[in-house]
C-alpha cells in the first residue's frame, strides 16, 4: 500500500539583506551545499523556535511570581512533616 505524503503549501517570501550577509550566506551555501532558500528557512525556523521559547519561559516567570505567596504558604504547612 503506497504512504500519502501531504505536501503543504509554499509561499514565497522576498526579503532585502546587505552586501556582507549575502556574502556570508552564498559562501555557507557552497560549503554545505544546500540552497540559499533552505539555509533561510533554517535560520527562520531556528529564529521562531527562540521567540517561543523566550515566550513560555517569561509566562513561566510571571505564573511562578504570580503564585509565590501560594508557595510560600505550602512550603511554611510541610515544614515539619517529615520531622517527628
Amino acid at each position: 500500500m503506497p504512504s500519502i505524503q501531504i505536501k503543504s503549501k509554499k509561499e514565497r517570501l522576498s526579503f532585502f539583506v546587505n552586501s556582507d550577509l549575502s556574502d556570508k550566506v552564498n559562501q555557507i551555501s557552497k560549503h554545505t551545499k544546500s540552497t540559499v532558500s533552505e539555509i533561510a528557512r533554517k535560520a527562520l525556523l531556528k529564529y521562531i523556535d527562540e521567540i517561543e521559547k523566550e515566550k513560555i519561559e517569561k509566562e513561566l516567570e510571571e505564573g511562578y511570581k504570580a503564585n509565590y505567596d501560594y508557595y510560600l504558604k505550602s512550603q511554611e504547612d510541610w515544614k515539619y512533616a517529615d520531622k517527628e
